[in-house]
């Protein structure tokens, strides 16, 4: 079975609305606040291979939680394994935050509390399992929940690309095609998992992705900064930069980038809140440092570029009204 939707058949009013809809029927119950926007660009695949369900979603900016309500809702106890595509999604649990990028995936689980903050566009995949399918694979590895794994190379790639090819595999498998799809693609995990945390060469990796979640949890920080980070992490500076240069970046950069994007980020998702007040609430204590530092990497004063971008959002409703009122 196959099931597609997107926002733009829905009337712009109702685009986020349908899109939360969307998202609690396919990765179980969420709470997602509103958003002030004229238009949400979202669009879910799914697939259900045996007990199963694979899902891609493209969106715009979003986030929502799992809290009692929502963890009280679920049927039944599922897992999600969740691969980012394109783009970046931040996952919040109670041992701390979990920041993937492209190329990566993780695990959660419907029995514990969860938040997501999608900063950007995105395109990711989940894989939903009922957890007694999964749960002897991920056992041996249960501290690693919410632990980010490589998704660009060895078995970790080819679990995602049989996960993609099922998506997109015309017609049926069938009841024994579907249980032996579900068993290779389990088994393409366990390995993918064991050999990562057993490979030596990835500790660099390991390393960049536990300093990428700690700087996601201390953005608020104004004292954050590349010592901060490697003595919380019991590393040495020297370390922890060696580390992010074979990534190709460096910490102080990954620190001043985050904190521009999630400061343009609420820039137009919170239009009644001031621009100083959104600087420093993510770790800027001087305007006028901040404001260079935004026209540096966005191109625009962040005024301009705030009223650039609400603008253009108004301009492009108005046009819409007005095409369907000539109609």
């Amino acid at each position: 079975m196959r099931d597609v939707l997107t926002t733009a058949s829905f009337p712009t009013a109702r685009q986020y609305d349908a899109w939360r809809e969307a998202v609690c029927a396919t990765h179980e119950a969420w709470d997602m606040p509103s958003q002030r926007v004229a238009a949400f660009h979202g669009t879910v695949r799914s697939r259900s291979v045996g007990a199963t369900e694979l899902i891609v979603c493209e969106s715009d900016p979003c986030s929502g939680r799992r809290g009692a309500a929502e963890l009280s809702a679920s049927a039944r106890e599922m897992t999600g394994l969740l691969f980012i595509l394109e783009g970046s999604e931040q996952l919040s649990h109670p041992e701390g935050d979990t920041f993937l990028r492209a190329g990566q995936f993780t695990s959660w689980e419907s029995t514990r509390p969860l938040a997501f903050c999608v900063p950007g566009r995105l395109r990711k995949l989940t894989w939903m399992l009922p957890s007694e399918l999964v749960s002897p694979i991920l056992r041996p590895y249960e501290r690693y929940l919410h632990h980010t794994f490589d998704a660009r190379g060895g078995c970790g790639a080819l679990l995602l690309n049989q996960l993609q090819a099922m998506v997109e595999l015309p017609g049926e498998l069938g009841p024994l095609g579907e249980q032996a799809a579900v068993h290779s693609g389990l088994e393409l995990l366990a390995a993918a998992i064991a050999g990562e945390l057993g490979n030596p060469s990835r500790e660099a990796e390991r390393l960049v992705a536990r300093a990428e979640d700690y700087i996601a949890r201390r953005l608020e920080d104004p004292a954050l900064c590349v010592e901060l980070v490697a003595s919380a992490l019991g590393v040495t500076r020297r370390r922890l930069e060696r580390a992010f240069a074979a990534a190709g970046h460096s910490v102080s950069r990954k620190i001043w980038s985050d904190r521009l994007e999630r400061c343009r980020r609420d820039m137009l998702l919170e239009p009644e809140s001031s621009l100083s007040e959104i600087a420093f609430r993510w770790g800027f204590s001087d305007a006028a440092h901040f404001s260079r530092a935004f026209r540096a990497a966005f191109g625009a004063a962040p005024s301009r570029y705030r009223a650039e971008r609400l603008d253009a959002s108004d301009e492009s409703l108005r046009c819409r009204v007005a095409a369907r009122c000539q109609t």
